[in-house]
This record gives structure tokens, sequence and C-alpha cells, in this order.
């Protein structure tokens, strides 16, 4: 009897301890990989990183070649106008690991060949410079787990380098894998991307405990390579922990940041172009999901590997031809028009055209007015001006004698000056203008009149615009005529000639 009370004790104390042993350490479920694992990289951009070749190496040189084999970057394909380049110095690392000096890309001329913004630097201006172009990402990785632990945690893993020459966190691309940016990016400080910190990561809402990284930088070095590799490479590790008796739910699908906004925080820097590839196949890198319990062991059931592509990206271009339309009609300007502040046209008005301003028969000691209406529009970056000048005075046609150019009353007007014209005396001869929509105001006819130009070289602006114009802006030219009581008989006529020029 007393055995088998013994016996029975025995057999108590163990459930006891079985059963508390289960309680004391953490428990998951069934281990198995999460699911719907991908991550979305907000740019799948290859970075750049050519050479610079030799014929243009010296100071002042704004066009600069690339070398054509055995980098990274062989031609100007994934290179784009308005980049950031950063170009190499003399020194330590010779562009490699050392300063960079920042330029602009301004045109790409061929795929040996690119234009920067000014002229390259006594300490850039050497054969084999490094020419680099950062692209980076904000990778959004979501899962779905199938397990739990309490008080865990996810490491999420992005390839990393170990290639011998490369760093894996010195803003510099690498050609096999992301680089973690450098600390202090700028014109003279090596790399170009900010090292990427906890607070870049968003951590999945796990519902209880922290949703930021506790961990970011570290690297692990795993038997997973890169394309078509097998060979033992390193990962940056992000890690989102659970929180203290926190666990994530079981089939329900999260997701994470690691990177944010360039213009508050830093993102990881995309790969190079790996070695040996044709341009256009991507690059495929490989990327983890682990999970550990809360003494760290890793629960290696629940790792689950997924893939990332990098590719160049493609250059689309086009030619928009050069445009400029000038127009003279007389719409507007017929019989009853009131350009330019003036009184209702009459009769003669109906006699103006697109080609000819028909005064008629004059009101001797007083004005005569009619007009024209011009219109113009380009596509030119730096707008147009349109210009006018006279071949000649009026001339009577069979005797030589002129209608002399008004100078308005007390010669207060002249081809640059604009004055009121309201005595009607002497004879003249000038113009106004109405500016409807023009960009670039020259004078309106509230400040009077002036004189046209005598030859192309006296010309003058009449209307314009500095920029490109948003539609086709429209002004009316309104001339006058002014014959005194003495002016001889006969028909008098004279030319114009309009010049309108685009600036491209």
């Amino acid at each position: 009897m007393v055995v088998r009370t013994k016996i029975y004790s025995i057999l108590v104390s163990l459930f006891i301890i079985v059963v508390a042993s289960l309680f004391l350490k953490p428990r998951s479920l069934v281990s198995a990989p999460p699911t719907n694992v991908k991550d979305t990289l907000s740019s799948s951009q290859l970075s750049y990183f050519a050479r610079l070749s030799s014929g243009t190496t010296q100071v002042g040189d704004s066009i600069l070649k690339v070398v054509a084999s055995g980098n990274p970057s062989n031609t100007t394909n994934n290179l784009f106008v308005g980049d950031t380049i950063a170009i190499g110095t003399t020194g330590i690392g010779v562009g490699s690991s050392g300063p960079l000096t920042l330029y602009t890309v301004k045109d790409i001329s061929s795929t040996a060949a690119f234009t920067i913004n000014s002229g390259i630097g006594q300490s850039n201006a050497f054969v084999n410079a490094a020419i680099v172009a950062t692209r980076s990402a904000i990778h959004t990785i979501s899962f779905t787990p199938q397990s739990n632990s309490t008080g865990g945690y996810w490491e999420f893993l992005i390839k990393a380098t170990s290639r011998t020459g490369e760093q894996y966190n010195d803003g510099i691309p690498d050609q096999q894998g992301f680089d973690l940016g450098a600390t202090t990016p700028s014109s003279g400080a090596n790399g170009l991307g900010t090292r990427l910190k906890i607070t870049d990561v968003t951590c999945p809402n796990w519902g209880t405990g922290a949703t930021t990284a506790y961990s970011v930088g570290t690297t692990v070095v795993l038997n997973i390579g890169y394309t078509g590799s097998s060979t033992p490479t390193s990962f940056h590790i992000v890690s989102c922990y659970l929180g203290v008796g926190g666990t994530n739910q079981v089939g329900v699908g999260y997701s994470m940041a690691i990177g944010t906004a360039l213009d508050s925080g830093s993102q990881l820097i995309n790969p190079a172009p790996a070695t040996s590839r044709t341009e256009g196949n991507a690059d495929v890198y490989s990327f983890l999901i682990r999970h550990k319990d809360s003494s760290s062991a890793l629960i290696d059931a629940d790792t689950v590997q997924g893939k990332i592509a990098v590719v160049e990206s493609v250059r689309v271009t086009a030619t928009v031809e050069p445009t400029l339309t000038f127009a003279i009609d007389n719409t507007n300007v017929g019989t009853g028009g009131t350009p330019c502040g003036l009184a209702a046209f009459g009769s003669n008005a109906a006699n103006t055209s697109a080609t000819s301003v028909a005064f008629g028969s004059l009101n001797v000691a007083a004005v005569n007015d009619l007009a024209q209406r011009l219109s113009a529009v380009t596509n030119a970056s730096d707008g147009y001006i349109v210009t006018v000048y006279e071949d000649g005075n009026l001339k009577e046609i069979s005797n030589g004698t002129t209608i002399p150019d008004t100078t308005c009353p007390s010669n207060s007007c002249d081809i640059t000056t604009p004055a009121v014209w309201n005595t009607y005396t002497a004879s003249g001869w000038g113009y106004t203008l109405q500016n409807i929509n023009v960009g670039t105001s020259i004078f309106n006819y509230a400040a009077g009149h002036r004189a046209f130009g005598n030859g192309a070289a006296n010309a003058k602006t009449i209307i314009s615009n500095t920029s490109t114009p948003t539609t086709t802006e429209i002004a009316y030219i309104c001339y006058r005529i002014v014959a005194s009581t003495t002016q001889k008989e006969g028909t008098y006529e004279g030319k114009l000639i309009y010049t309108a020029t685009a600036t491209f």
C-alpha cells in the first residue's frame, strides 16, 4: 500500500511539472511559414554607377563620357535629365569610397555621353572617376502569419552586400544588395543617402505592444545568395517586437514599411546593376521574414523567403516640334468696332482685311482711325516677340509727297515713347495698342500713340511673352492718320512689316 501511494505521488508530481512547464515556456501554435508574402518597392529602379572615360576629363568640360565596359553601368541608359549625380574626387578612395561632388544632368547626348549643369571641377576631372546616381525605395512588406509566440518578434531581412570593395552602409550603391545609407551625405561626404534609422520603419500594428522597430542596421550572413548564386551573403535585419505578453493574430494579414519620404526620413538605396548582366534583365534579390520567440530563439519552420526584382527604368523620349503661330486679321475691327477705346468705326472700316488697311477718303484736320487684330501663340520655353516697322513714310504714289510720322503734340512722342495725341492741326501717322491677354504689356492706348520705326533697324516690339503662353494671345493695333488742311492731295501708300520670333 505504501509503494502504491509513493508511485501515485510521483505521477502527480510529474504531471504538475509538465503542466507548469507548459505555462512557463512561451507557447506557439503549430509552426508554419507566413503566407501572402511580398515586398513592394516604391521604386524598383536600379541605381547608377559608371566611371568617367578619357577624352572628357578637362577642367570645365560639361559633356561627359562613360567608360564602355567593366563597371556596373556602362552606358547612359538608366540616367535621366534632372538626376543628381555624384562624381568622385581625387584622393583616398578615388570615388569608390572617397568624397563626391554633386552635379545635375542636363541632357543625355547618346548612350555614351551626357551633359551636366556646369563644367566639371578640377578635383573630378580624371579618368575612372566614379559617376553615381542613387535610387532608393520604401519597402512595404506584407505577410499573413500562420503561427504566433507570446512576447516574440518578427525579423525582416533585406539583402546587403558582402562583396569585396563594397560597404553596406556608405551611401554608395552596391552590386550585391541594398545599401543602408551614409551617416552625413552631402557634397564632400561619402555617399548620397542618409542612413536608415529606427524612426524610418513602421512596424505592423499588432494590436498590442510596440509598432516601431527596435533594431535596424545589424547584418547577418546566411546561405542564401543573390541572382543566380548560393554563396553565403549578408542581410540587413529590421526587427519588430510584439511587446511583453503580446501576440500576433494567425491568418490575419499585416504590413510594415521600411523607409519614409525622403524629405523627412531615409530609405534603403537600391543596388547598382549586378556583375555580368544584360540591360533590361532584372536583378533578383532574396528577402526573408523570420519569427523568434521571447528568448530570441529562431522558430525555423516560420521562416519564409521572398524575392525582389530591380531593373533599369525605361527612358521614354518624344519630340514636339517648335511651333509659332502669328496672324493678322480684321476680327472685331470692322464697321462699328471700338478697339483702343475709340468711338465706333464708320463704313470705311469694312475695307480693312488681313493684308490691307484702306482708310479711303480722309477727314481733313481730324482723326482717322482703323485697326487690325494680332494673334500669337508658341510652345517655345522663352515665349515670343512680335515687332513692327514701316518701310518708309506714307507716300503719295505720283509725286512722292509724304505724311510724316507723328510726333504727337509738341514733339511728345516718338518710335519708343507714347504720348496722348489730341490735337489734329498737323499731319501725322502712328498707332496705339490694346492688350487683351498678352503676357508682357508693351504699352496700352491709355498711354497714347507713338510713331512707327522706319526701317528694320528701328523695328519695335509691340506684343511679347517671356514664357510659354497658355493660350493664343491677342492684341489690337489701332492706326491713326491726320491730314492737315494743307496736306497735298493724292493717294498715299505705305508698307508695314511684322516679324514674329519665338525663343526656344
